[in-house]
């Protein structure tokens, strides 16, 4: 698909105002992108939203700094299906958020499937946006974010 771990640099770089500014605008054009596809019994923006929720999570660190910087873009983008506050204080105590956003990354993958390589692009460079709220892709956070270039 393309050179993940060049990608994983080029958005550690960024400053947060240009970090915040590219999740806004991918964050549109994957909406748009995944709503067009027109898939029967799946929202594909709230499985990309469980996603994203679930990136930030896979490291077990959601800080301050990250809800501060992200939480905007994404809740102005997805809604309220993407709360990341709301995922901070119930995360570490609930098992079956965990099992939800498992589920919810077997969806996207068949989303994936039936999407085109630009906008699987456009969904691998918003989640690594979005993990990347302190500056910094971690590894569990890559190795979760690189399921979707396998498809």
């Amino acid at each position: 698909m393309f050179e993940f771990q060049k990608l994983c640099n080029e958005v550690e770089a960024l400053t947060p105002a240009q970090r915040a500014a590219l999740i806004a605008e991918k964050a549109a054009s994957v909406t748009e992108g995944l709503y067009a596809l027109g898939l029967e019994g799946t929202d594909p923006v709230e499985t990309l939203a469980a996603f994203i929720i679930g990136s930030v999570v896979s490291d077990g660190v959601v800080g301050e700094k990250d809800l501060l910087n992200i939480n905007p873009a994404l809740t102005e983008a997805f809604g309220e299906a993407c709360d990341l506050a709301g995922i901070q204080r119930n995360y570490k105590v609930s098992k079956d958020v965990k099992k939800l956003i498992t589920d919810y990354t077997k969806q996207l993958l068949a989303v994936l499937a039936a999407a085109s390589e630009e906008l699987g692009a456009d969904i691998v460079m918003l989640c690594l946006l979005v993990t990347s709220a302190d500056g910094k892709v971690s590894l569990k956070e890559k190795r979760y974010i690189k399921q979707l270039c396998a498809v």
